[in-house]
């Protein structure tokens, strides 16, 4: 790697721009203590900020583009904060040179340094945020199913006939019934119900509620969300490319999947309920009478099926679920 003898604090923006348009890697020096020095790499994409280690290390997890590394191998007795460039080299240049002048003009420590840099260079990050609990074990129950699917109907059918968060009513369409999974990690069977529509059948098809039941386990008995996401990559083949358009719909990211660390098992066996005229469900029709009923614009409601009687399904999905004569639990 070449070394520019002066200090980068001195460099202007046409200068910075040659360096990284050139491609070879370069390390520039900033003058002060504790050491400092911003390495370009475009090759990588990169810019790094390599300085001399502290406790407690910067929390970046939250962030997108960055990453640390608190005992270098590349640069042994050194720490990296590394910064993906993307499409904003001047902008990424500007947030490690804010860090550095906390760390060598204002004795700020490395960890409250780097919270500084963050916040006055916003526009180089943009928040992590984990999906909602609720959403997690959905899209985890999900899955299961997606998996089951996989080994019974083969990869291709199985990926056609999950909707991810397509704008159709039910998660799981075949041509004579539809499949809507709700997951639960409560010990009853209680899942929430989103609008009017989502358990109304669609004309020609029937319709089921799957209640999946998970609980946290361990790593070594449990699987965690991005765990199961790569063991369905896996069996997909050539049907990758749209189970990862499937999967972006449904908010999967895969630089977020360290948000995700929790390990999950079935607490019981899942089990299938038929939509039938009988079944717990609010629809237009059945609030047909309320006045003014189509001023009402959103609706969410919580069923308890742990005391109804279950439904045996027939394939694909028969091996996924319980017996109608297993124990209700």
């Amino acid at each position: 790697m070449e070394t520019g003898r002066n200090d980068a604090r001195e460099l202007n923006n046409s200068t910075l721009q040659q360096y990284w348009d050139s491609g070879s890697p370069i390390a520039l020096a900033l003058a002060g203590n504790p050491f400092c020095q911003v390495e370009l790499d475009r090759s990588h994409g990169v810019v790094t900020l390599v300085t001399e280690p502290q406790t407690p290390e910067p929390d970046v997890t939250r962030f997108k583009n960055v990453s640390f590394v608190g005992d270098s191998l590349r640069v042994p007795g050194s720490a990296e904060l590394i910064v993906q460039v993307k499409d904003n080299l001047h902008g990424v240049f500007a947030l490690v040179l804010t860090i550095a002048d906390e760390l060598q003009k204002h004795r700020v420590p490395l960890a409250a340094a780097v919270a500084t840099g963050i916040s006055t260079h916003l526009n180089v990050f943009a928040n992590r945020t984990a999906m909602s609990a609720e959403k997690q074990v959905g899209l985890f129950g999900e899955l299961l199913l997606l998996e089951h699917l996989i080994g019974q109907i083969g990869a291709g059918p199985a990926v056609s006939s999950w909707q991810g968060s397509k704008p159709r009513e039910h998660d799981f369409v075949f041509e004579a019934l539809h499949l809507e999974v709700k997951t639960t990690t409560g010990e009853r069977r209680k899942h929430m119900i989103h609008g009017l529509t989502q358990l109304v059948p669609v004309p020609g098809a029937g319709l089921a509620v799957i209640s999946v039941q998970l609980t946290q386990s361990t790593l070594e008995a449990g699987t965690t969300l991005p765990e199961l996401v790569n063991r369905i990559r896996s069996l997909t083949g050539g049907h990758i490319v749209d189970l990862n358009r499937l999967l972006e719909s449904a908010t999967w990211y895969d630089d977020d999947a360290d948000l995700y660390p929790t390990p999950w098992e079935l607490r019981s066996v899942p089990r299938a309920y038929r939509v039938t005229d009988d079944f717990p469900a609010i629809t237009a029709a059945s609030l047909d009478q309320v006045p003014n009923i189509g001023l009402i614009s959103d609706i969410s409601y919580r069923i308890d099926l742990t005391d109804r009687t279950p439904d045996e399904l027939s394939e694909p999905i028969a091996g996924f679920i319980a017996t109608k004569g297993a124990p209700n639990s």
